[in-house]
């Protein structure tokens, strides 16, 4: 059952959370924690030095999910322990790293989306999508779906349509926040895996468990040619400029990363090998693609040359999500063991500022 208490607020260097409930904050006030943590604030320490990897806490079980928050300074995250969890990552605050936010869910959060301005952010799980609204009194439920399956969502760039998708194979456009159904965009058979919205909003592109990847319009629904020259496609993402889709397979399918030029539906570069991937993902401008692949390795390459520009190796376990933070300094990862982890880009992959332009 959803937690309807609300949230009282914190403000931190760019970053204003609220985050608190009313109670809370009395209890905190009475036990004179605040005052402590206002003085270690103030005591302006110098950042430290991260280390290659850092990992900053998590969840109970797998991490299904990781999404920025529109002002970059805070990720977000879902996990099988039902809840969605908010982390603070001011660079050069004190309290990076930390979890500041704790969200219920009323069903297993398999995925977060925030919205772009900020306003909104939607969970979704086995048996419930909600929306929460933030405002002055901190996050509170918008709307709720009971019995969606909400496995897989997508904001628009104008936050207004969010795109749901589930066990049946389609994709739900609902309207933000009311959750009123605008379409429904039908062509994939199997459950999705991954749906996502084109940058300047005019496509919708999803993949499913079965290796199907379908791009629609967003306006008409008719189907790009594009999808059906993409082959067998488990996780996909779009670039910043929306001019370049990435492609990669899934445990058992041989290939890369496949690069593919958005207008003319040809593919630019195949990077790497493997034996599948789970995530695929762009950095800040483009600069670099990264892919979680089921080796248990990340690969990085740079989109505009398809050069290999960094690997990370070891004991990373099996990653379900990747997300590039601190503009593209970090990328965040998660999966099996419920731990969120960062790793440090190399200095050397950000040396060639060529972009997928």
């Amino acid at each position: 059952m959803l937690d309807d208490r609300a949230p009282g607020e914190e403000s931190r260097g760019r970053v204003r959370l609220r985050w608190l409930t009313r109670e809370s904050t009395a209890l905190i006030l009475g036990a004179g924690v605040v005052a402590a943590i206002l003085s270690h604030r103030q005591e302006a320490e110098p950042p430290r030095p991260s280390p290659r990897e850092t990992t900053v806490g998590g969840h109970e079980n797998l991490v299904e999910s990781l999404a920025l928050a529109p002002d970059r300074d805070v990720l977000i995250s879902s996990g099988w322990d039902g809840t969605v969890r908010f982390w603070d990552l001011e660079p050069k605050g004190p309290g990076w790293g930390e979890e500041i936010l704790k969200l219920p869910h009323g069903s297993q959060p398999y995925a977060v989306a925030p919205s772009p301005d900020g306003r909104y952010l939607a969970v979704g799980g086995s048996a419930v999508l909600t929306v929460w609204r933030c405002g002055e009194e901190g996050w509170t439920p918008a709307a709720s779906m009971p019995g969606a399956d909400g496995r897989y969502l997508a904001f628009s760039p104008d936050s207004r349509t969010l795109a749901v998708g589930g066990r049946g194979g389609a994709i739900r456009l609902l309207a933000a926040p009311s959750l009123e159904e605008k379409a429904s965009l039908r062509g994939l058979t199997g459950m999705i895996h991954d749906v996502e919205f084109s940058p300047d909003g005019s496509l919708v592109a999803a993949s499913s468990f079965a290796g199907e990847l379908a791009i629609w319009d967003a306006k008409t629904g008719a189907r790009s040619p594009l999808d059906r020259n993409a082959g067998r496609v488990h996780c996909f993402a779009f670039s910043s400029d929306g001019r370049t889709l990435a492609t990669a397979r899934w445990l058992g399918d041989d290939g890369g990363v496949t690069l593919w030029d958005v207008e003319t539906g040809k593919p630019r570069f195949v990077l790497g090998a493997g034996e599948g991937y789970n995530a695929v993902a762009f950095s800040p401008g483009d600069r670099l693609v990264a892919a979680a692949g089921v080796d248990r390795m990340i690969n990085l390459w740079n989109p505009a040359t398809g050069a290999p520009r960094g690997q990370l190796t070891g004991d990373i376990g099996w990653v379900k999500t990747i997300l590039f933070t601190d503009g593209g300094a970090r990328l965040a990862y998660g999966g099996r063991d419920g731990s969120i982890r960062f790793w440090d880009v190399p200095a050397t992959a950000l040396d060639d500022h060529s972009s997928t332009g």
